[in-house]
């Protein structure tokens, strides 16, 4: 049987369609409207154009075992503490990042614009509105593409590969420049999250309440962080508990990567994945070297210096 990572040539297209469209949809200013109503339902009907239907499309010309391969299963109570410990590393991390990328670029830097945007709709939006159309909706259907197809398509070029690429597209379709380094964090994460867990109902899980705290919490706590006097101390603070959720969520993902190991499903699942270890850096440089890739990598670059 061939290697997936020859069989699957339409996947670098799914990449690019989803590129050009959330592009469009920037450019065009596609989602607003005049009345809050009409905005968040057009965001949740360019959500499901961009992301839900191509995704979908894409899996109808896989094989018909191509959606169990993804395993979107209900979570297993014994990951739970895993769950929560990641999601702790995602929101300090990302806190983090904030910090560090204010004290080399200032206050106009510390915050992503998407997380301005957000913020601002939140003080004005309905609970509901916001949820559904800003954190359920996104972290669905951007977790399909990223971390389902995505991972899965590459993982024949080894987990490195297969992540690095899933978090700079990821980090790179928010055409963010002050967001991208925790957007690409994020997508670090959560491609280990599910590569650890082999449940994509964990990673949209994490997704949708990392969305959560970006739009309610984090941009209220950093701005805390920021004006206080202690900026030493307060660091300090994020670093421990940083290193504590990592730290626990690091044992947690050894005792499920145990249970897994075990058995003889989990190999028999990444056995294209241990094949592919051995390409080395020829499997990096036709990855990231790609065409796809490239002019991906380049929308960005030039929308963010000229546009955005």
């Amino acid at each position: 049987m061939a290697k997936r990572f020859k069989s699957s040539g339409i996947a670098p297209l799914l990449i690019l369609f989803v590129f050009i469209m959330t592009l469009a949809t920037r450019l065009f200013n596609l989602t607003s409207g005049s009345s809050v109503d009409e905005i968040f339902m057009k965001t949740i009907v360019a959500q499901i154009v961009i992301f839900a239907l191509p995704a979908l499309f894409y899996i109808r010309t896989r094989d018909d075992k191509y959606f169990a391969n993804i395993n979107v299963s209900a979570m297993i109570p014994s990951k739970t503490l895993f769950l929560i410990y990641t999601l702790g590393v995602l929101v300090i991390g990302s806190m983090l990042i904030q910090f560090v990328v204010y004290a080399l670029g200032g206050q106009e830097y510390a915050v992503s614009t998407t997380g301005q945007e957000l913020s601002a709709i939140s003080e004005t939006s309905g609970f509901s509105y916001v949820f559904l159309a800003l954190c359920l909706v996104p972290a669905i259907c951007e977790e399909f593409v990223f971390r389902g197809i995505l991972l899965y398509e590459y993982s024949g070029y080894g987990k490195f590969c297969a992540i690095t690429l899933s978090s700079l597209a990821f980090a790179m379709l928010h055409f963010d420049t002050n967001g991208f380094l925790s957007y690409f964090f994020c997508g670090i994460v959560l491609g280990s999250a599910y590569y650890i867990t082999q449940n994509l109902f964990i990673t949209i899980l994490l997704h949708l309440a990392n969305n959560l705290f970006s739009i309610y919490a984090i941009p209220l706590v950093s701005q805390m962080i920021l004006g206080s006097g202690s900026m030493l101390f307060s660091l300090f603070i994020l670093i421990s508990l940083f290193l504590l959720t990592l730290t626990l969520a690091l044992r947690e993902a050894s005792i499920i990567y145990w249970e897994y190991s075990v058995g003889d499903a989990l190999m028999k699942k990444n056995e294209k994945e241990q094949k592919g270890r051995t390409r080395g850096i020829y499997a990096i440089t036709e990855v990231f070297l790609s065409p796809v890739f490239l002019i991906c990598a380049l929308l960005f670059t030039v929308m963010s210096i000229f546009v955005f």
